[in-house]
């Protein structure tokens, strides 16, 4: 009598051992992708708040300027963000952006309104931040921020130079990242960043 047990016995221990293979590999990559701890962040942002700031004043103010100045036509080179974010839970992570961003002003003679030359000026931000995740997958990420600290600016024209400190800040209603340990990520937000910023980040 042949016995077909054994074999078809051997046969499902084979595919038992595969399909254990196949679920401890993609639980070990899943771990592995939920698990950075560290995200350095490099983007790009348009329309800031300082952009919004230097075309209703001036850093450098009549006072300086003695009235026989004024400045308009201004050109930003818009926020270069460089940030990194540390993990706190699978939900919260906290960091700081470093944003940058420089100007130019037209200089006029406030008696005849004739051009005199250019100004140039820049704004320097620090803004901790805290991020909240909404979903965190291995592959797409859905989140909101908000951004508290501290921006030092300044403007120059010809011998004149002044300075201020001003409060900065970022609110994100909604932010995403798409990839794994290299990604791409888009912002949703009013502030220091920008109405809309993009970039690259790396998750270590």
């Amino acid at each position: 009598m042949v016995n077909y047990l054994k074999p078809k016995t051997k046969s499902m221990k084979k595919q038992l051992l595969v399909l254990m293979f196949v679920i401890l590999s993609l639980n070990t990559f899943s771990q592995s992708s939920e698990s950075p701890k560290v995200t350095f962040t490099a983007g790009y942002g348009l329309v800031t708040v300082p952009q919004i700031i230097e075309g209703v004043s001036d850093i450098l103010t009549t006072g300086v300027t003695a009235g026989q100045v004024y400045f308009d036509d201004a050109k930003f080179s818009g926020a270069i963000i460089l940030g990194v974010k540390f993990k706190v839970n699978d939900k919260l992570t906290l960091g700081v952006d470093g944003i940058y961003e420089k100007f130019t002003k037209k200089a006029y003679n406030a008696s005849d309104n004739s051009h005199i030359g250019d100004s140039k000026g820049s704004y320097v931000t620090v803004l901790p931040r805290a991020d909240y995740y909404w979903l965190n997958g291995s592959l797409f990420r859905l989140y909101s921020g908000v951004g508290l600290g501290v921006s030092f600016a300044q403007q120059k024209f010809a011998a004149d130079k002044d300075n201020k400190t001003i409060l900065a800040f970022n609110a994100t209603p909604i932010g995403t990242e798409i990839g794994t340990k290299f990604c791409v990520f888009g912002e949703a937000s009013f502030g220091y960043n920008g109405l809309l910023s993009m970039g690259i980040r790396l998750r270590l």
